[in-house]
C-alpha cells in the first residue's frame, strides 16, 4: 500500500475553519488572487501571440485588462508591503524602498485581510509572502503563526522560495525532504545562484514536484477543503516566472529559441551577470522564461477547476497580477530594480462576472489597488489611511480613472529614485538625473526627452504632478486633531443638547 501523499496533513491543517461569521454568502463572492513574481507586462498572452496562457487569457477576456498598473516599487519586498498595507514607500507604516532591511509590517499597518476577514470571508495566503526579512517579527510574536493571525489571516502556508539550502523548514522543503529530492534541489539551486540564475536550464525536477505545482495543489486542496456556507479570499503567490530559469520537464523544451523575436529595445550586444549576451542567448533564456510563464497558466487552471468543483466560479471575484517586473534584455538589463516599463509595469486582470465589464483601461492604477478593491468587493470597510484605491468604478464603467498618476520609488540611498506616470508620459529621477518618455509615441521608452528643449514644460509639469500627488500622500498622524478649546465646548454642547446641568 502506497503511503499517503506528505501534504495531505498539511490539507487537514489548513482545513480547520473557525466558525463562521453571521453574513449570507450568496451576498459575497469566493476571490482569489493569483500572484506572479517577476512577470514582465510586454510576455502577457493577451498581447504577445508568442506566449501560450490559454487559461489566463481566458479570465482576462470575461474581465477587464488594466494596461498602466505600475508597481510602487519595482522589488519584491516593499511591492508585497504595499499590497497589504495601501501605502507607498513614502508612508510611515511602510518606509521600506528596497529589500534586505530588517522589516516586518506591523498589524496595525497591514489591515488587508483584516478588512476582508470582518467583512465575513475566511482569509488565507498560500506561497510565497516576503513580507519581512530577517527575525525583526520575532521581538513580538511567539511564532510566524501569531504574526500571521495578527494580520488578519485565518490560514497561510508561506513558502519563501526554491530551497538553496537543506535546512529549510517550510512545507516545500519538507516535501523534497520526504522524496528524497531535497539535497539535488538545494546543490542545483545553490550551483545556479552563484554562477547566475540566468542560465536557462531544465529542473532537476519533475513538474510534479516543482515549487509553482507544489503551492497550487495546497491551494487546490484548501479551496475543496472550505464549507459552502462561508466565502473565501485565497492569494495564492507563485514564485515563476522568477529566475533560476529552471523551467521544469516539457516546460523547458516548449519554446524554440530560434522562433522567438525580441522587442527592439533589446541591444545585439550588452554586458549582464558578468557575461558578454547577445540576440542567441536571450532568446535562449525568453524561452525558458515563457516555459515558466507557461506552467504558471497551468496552475491557475488547477485553481479555477477547484472553484468549479465548490461550486463558486461563476460568481467568483479573480485578479491576477505581479509584484513588478522583468527587464529581460530590454535597454541591455536583466532582472528588475528599474522604471523602464518591462521592471515598473506589472500585468492586471479583474475577473467578477455581472459586475466587471470585460474590456480594458489605459487608466494608471498602482498593483496595491487591488487591496481595496477586494474589501469593497467583500462589502467591507477600509481601515482610514489608505492611499491604495478600489478599481471596480473603473471595472464597473462608472469612472475613467481613480487617480490621476501612478508613481514607484526604490532606492538605497540618497536621493532617492521615484518615478510618475500619467496617461502619456514616464517621468522619473534617480540619484545622478532625470528621465522623460513620451509613453505614446514611443512605447518602448528608446528616446530620452528629458534634455530636449521643446519638452521643458511637460518635464516641469510632470514634477508638480509628482510633487502633487507626494503633498497629498503623506501619512499624518494629527489628522482629526481637535483643539482643546473646541473639545470643551463641543463637550459643553452636547451636555445641553442632553438636558444635563452644566
Amino acid at each position: 500500500m502506497n503511503p499517503a501523499p506528505p501534504w495531505i496533513s498539511v490539507i487537514a491543517w489548513l482545513s480547520l475553519v473557525p466558525a463562521a461569521f453571521a453574513v449570507p454568502a450568496q451576498q459575497k463572492p469566493d476571490m482569489l488572487v493569483i500572484l506572479a513574481d517577476q512577470w514582465s507586462p510586454r510576455y502577457t498572452g493577451w498581447d504577445n501571440p508568442q506566449v501560450r496562457t490559454p487559461h489566463m487569457d481566458r479570465i482576462a477576456a470575461e474581465g477587464m485588462i488594466f494596461d498602466a498598473c505600475h508597481t510602487t516599487s519595482p522589488v519584491c519586498m516593499p511591492a508585497r508591503v504595499s499590497l497589504i498595507t495601501g501605502l507607498y514607500p513614502h508612508n510611515g507604516g511602510h518606509a521600506l524602498w528596497g529589500n534586505g532591511a530588517q522589516f516586518y509590517p506591523k498589524p496595525e499597518d497591514a489591515p488587508m485581510f483584516l478588512d476582508i476577514q470582518r467583512a465575513g470571508l475566511t482569509t488565507a495566503q498560500i506561497g510565497k509572502t516576503h513580507w519581512t526579512a530577517g527575525p525583526a517579527w520575532h521581538e513580538h510574536f511567539k511564532n510566524s503563526g501569531a504574526f500571521f493571525k495578527a494580520l488578519g489571516l485565518d490560514h497561510v502556508a508561506d513558502i519563501p522560495g526554491p530551497p538553496d539550502s537543506v535546512n529549510g523548514r517550510d512545507p516545500y522543503s519538507r516535501h523534497l525532504r520526504e522524496r528524497g529530492l531535497l539535497q539535488a534541489v538545494a546543490d542545483d539551486l545553490h550551483g545556479r545562484y552563484i554562477r547566475g540564475e540566468y542560465e536557462p536550464r531544465a529542473s532537476v525536477v519533475k513538474p510534479e514536484d516543482y515549487h509553482d505545482v507544489f503551492t497550487t495543489d495546497l491551494a487546490a486542496a484548501f479551496i475543496r477543503a472550505q464549507p459552502q456556507d462561508k466565502p473565501l479570499c485565497l492569494v495564492v503567490s507563485l514564485h515563476s516566472p522568477h529566475p533560476p530559469l529552471d523551467a521544469p520537464g516539457d516546460y523547458a523544451a516548449m519554446f524554440d529559441p530560434e522562433k522567438l523575436t525580441l522587442p527592439p529595445s533589446v541591444p545585439e550586444r550588452y554586458l549582464r551577470e558578468g557575461r558578454a549576451m547577445d540576440h542567441a542567448k536571450t532568446r535562449r533564456m525568453l524561452a525558458n522564461y515563457l516555459g515558466k510563464l507557461a506552467l504558471v497558466d497551468d496552475c491557475v487552471a488547477k485553481l479555477v477547476e477547484a472553484l468549479k468543483a465548490r461550486g463558486t466560479w461563476d460568481g467568483a471575484f479573480v485578479a491576477i497580477s505581479a509584484d513588478h517586473g522583468e527587464m529581460m534584455g530590454a535597454h541591455g538589463y536583466l532582472t528588475k530594480g528599474r522604471f523602464y516599463d518591462e521592471s515598473v509595469r506589472v500585468p492586471l486582470v479583474l475577473r467578477w462576472p455581472g459586475q466587471v465589464k470585460p474590456g480594458r483601461s489605459k487608466a494608471p492604477v498602482q498593483m496595491m489597488d487591488i487591496y481595496p478593491t477586494l474589501v469593497e468587493a467583500a462589502g467591507g470597510e477600509l481601515t482610514p489611511g489608505r492611499f491604495a484605491k478600489s478599481l471596480l468604478p473603473i471595472a464597473r464603467g462608472e469612472k475613467d480613472r481613480v487617480r490621476p498618476i501612478a508613481i514607484s520609488e526604490i532606492g538605497d540611498k540618497a536621493p532617492l529614485r521615484i518615478m510618475a506616470r500619467d496617461d502619456r508620459f514616464k517621468y522619473w529621477a534617480d540619484e545622478e538625473r532625470e528621465y522623460l518618455f513620451d509613453l505614446e509615441s514611443d512605447p518602448l521608452e528608446m528616446h530620452d526627452l528629458s534634455t530636449a528643449p521643446d519638452h521643458r514644460e511637460t518635464l516641469h509639469a510632470m514634477r508638480e504632478k509628482l510633487l502633487t500627488h507626494l503633498r497629498s500622500t503623506q501619512s499624518n498622524l494629527s489628522a482629526g486633531y481637535k483643539p482643546k478649546v473646541q473639545r470643551l465646548r463641543e463637550a459643553e454642547a452636547r451636555k445641553a443638547a442632553s438636558g444635563a446641568k452644566p
